[in-house]
This record gives structure tokens, C-alpha cells and sequence, in this order.
């Protein structure tokens, strides 16, 4: 996954943060705090564009099934104890 990809999930990640933060505000009568609302976009354009970059490697199909497997042994595999 390239740059530009990252940077445009991790944007319209934060926007729509953004978004959601002001109508919340707006449906309670409160005042918006833009300095929170700084802080909830580059959170969350950040953590989106981190789980989009870990998600986007090539080994990811390997990862995701090693995970998967163990996570149906563990819970559907004969307990040894």
C-alpha cells in the first residue's frame, strides 16, 4: 500500500471523527471544544492509517490465517490438560 493511499484513509478517517464529534455536541446544546476535536482527528487518523498500513503488507493473508487457526483450536480443540 502506498503513501497516498495512507494518507487518504487516515483523512477521511479524521474528518468523519471530526464530523461525529460536532453533531454530538450540536444534539446535546454543547459548546464544541475544537482543541478536543484536534486531538479526536489525529487519533483517529492515525490509528486508521496504522491498522491500514499493518493490514496492507503483502504477509498479511499468512498472519491472518496462522491467527485464525489458532483461535479455532483453541476454542473448538480437545483440551489437554
Amino acid at each position: 500500500m502506498d503513501i497516498q493511499t495512507l494518507s487518504i484513509i487516515a483523512v477521511v478517517v479524521a474528518v468523519v471523527a471530526v464530523v461525529v464529534y460536532v453533531w454530538d455536541r450540536r444534539t446535546k446544546q454543547e459548546q464544541i471544544d475544537w482543541n478536543d476535536a484536534t486531538k479526536l482527528a489525529l487519533g483517529a487518523g492515525s490509528v486508521a492509517g496504522g491498522v491500514a498500513y499493518a493490514v496492507g503488507t503483502e504477509n498479511v493473508s499468512e498472519v491472518v490465517e496462522t491467527v485464525t487457526a489458532a483461535a479455532q483450536e483453541m476454542f473448538v480443540g480437545n483440551p489437554a490438560f
